[in-house]
């Protein structure tokens, strides 16, 4: 039962690693000291949010160190990139970042939705939900905002 479960955790682990190592990158690459900040909280919410999950995993028996995710890996490098060339690289990055969080998000609710997750797990897996949703909500207003702006 915890393998099906811990792979369905491996997923959210994986994702959510990539989306605070973006943000990390992503810091280093704007000029604008809200968007370090902001970039600073959100890198540390996602990797909140993936220590939580790897501690289930280990409650779980597993072992959670999970490995990187390719597509997350070069969608981070891409963005990184495309905002070094671009003239706007702030809306790049932001654009970018966007995209990281819906993927973070809808993986959390097809997690809270997989039936090989037990009733306990889905507990923590909503209330951490309810954090990346805020971060997606926050980072959609703010490249629509860029967007109007530029």
């Amino acid at each position: 039962m915890f393998t099906q479960e811990n792979k369905e955790l491996a997923k959210l682990i994986n994702i959510n690693k990539d989306a605070s190592e973006f943000y990390e990158e992503a810091r280093d690459q704007v000029e604008s000291a809200h968007l370090k900040e902001t970039f600073l909280q959100l890198e540390h919410l996602h990797k909140d949010v993936y220590k939580k999950i790897q501690g289930q995993v280990r409650a779980n028996g597993g072992d959670p160190e999970a490995e990187e995710t390719l597509i997350g890996k070069t969608r981070e490098i891409f963005g990184v990139l495309i905002s070094k060339i671009s003239t706007k690289p702030d809306v790049t990055l932001v654009s970018h970042l966007e995209e990281a969080e819906d993927r973070c998000l809808n993986s959390m609710k097809d997690a809270v939705a997989n039936d090989s997750v037990l009733p306990e797990t889905k507990t923590m897996l909503h209330q951490e939900l309810s954090a990346l949703q805020k971060s997606h909500d926050y980072m959609k207003a703010l490249k629509e905002t860029m967007k109007d702006a530029a």
